[in-house]
């Protein structure tokens, strides 16, 4: 069980909140669905990461008799697109280095784009990006927050459709789910590898958890949390079979940090290009 306190704040008026949830929902699922269900089957683009299925086998508390298996995908990854790795000579984990390559790169890589999308792992560094773009530049973008997400969408497509280039500036929300067919999106920049913020009482507890039996939680958790993220991002380009088009990912940890081999090779199968 995780464990927490939270501080409620109604104007001048202050309470603390007593939280208390199971760090995992395995042995819940194990006893209401699995063990009392005759058949289930489980369907996903996304229930794997890093090739296996043993973080979802941990997180569902799946019966040891589960088959599970992977579908072929009907994409021709490796003619449809190309998975770019640029240098940026600036490493993600020094923000403000990070965030002024963006800067510097982003309107020379996505020229000829005519829908591009450009997903950020926070908030802060998605405003200081667009901020610091030339005011010419800006105006071709679409900046989650300012506009419902719908009405956002919308907008970029509207401007597509007019012949224009169109950017969307968005977070996690536009990196799954989000459906923009052909020249809605030609091009998607992923700016960090999407590792969570540890601020979640229930993932720290967890991680605790797994820490206590001997276990690596960033092994265990984090780097497969992050692929399956990677993933979810990537699947934003392609979403007919006759779609084509770029990835690029501005981390270089994918080919430095001993880990980034893993997460690479669990993206679809995408032509590379790493400077």
């Amino acid at each position: 069980m995780a464990r927490w306190l939270s501080l409620a704040e109604s104007g001048a008026q202050f309470d603390i909140e007593v939280n208390a949830s199971p760090i995992l929902a395995a042995e819940t699922l194990r006893r209401n669905l699995w063990n009392v269900a005759y058949g289930a089957v489980v369907t996903s683009a996304t229930l794997t990461a890093l090739g296996t299925f043993d973080r979802y086998r941990m997180r569902a508390g799946l019966p040891k008799g589960a088959v599970t298996t992977v579908a072929p995908s009907p994409f021709q990854h490796a003619d449809a697109g190309v998975l770019r790795v640029p240098d940026l000579r600036a490493d993600p984990r020094d923000s403000a280095a990070h965030t002024a390559a963006i800067i510097r790169e982003l309107p020379g890589l996505v020229e000829g784009s005519r829908g591009t999308l450009v997903l950020f792992s926070s908030r802060k560094q998605m405003q200081e990006v667009f901020d610091g773009l030339e005011r010419e530049w800006r105006k071709r973008v679409f900046i989650q927050g300012n506009l419902s997400k719908q009405e956002t969408l919308n907008k970029h497509k509207a401007r597509v459709d007019s012949g224009e280039a169109s950017v969307l500036f968005g977070l996690a929300s536009f990196a799954e789910g989000v459906d923009l067919p052909g020249a809605y999106c030609e091009h998607v920049v992923i700016a960090k590898i999407p590792f969570a913020v540890p601020d979640d009482p229930v993932e720290a507890a967890l991680s605790e958890w797994i820490e206590a039996r001997g276990g690596n939680p960033f092994m265990e958790l984090a780097v497969p949390d992050a692929s399956l993220r990677l993933v979810q991002a990537c699947g934003r380009l392609l979403r007919t079979e006759e779609d084509r088009g770029t990835i690029t990912l501005l981390d270089r940890r994918v080919v430095t940090q001993r880990y980034g081999k893993a997460i690479l090779n669990a993206l679809p199968p995408f032509r590379r290009i790493i400077d």
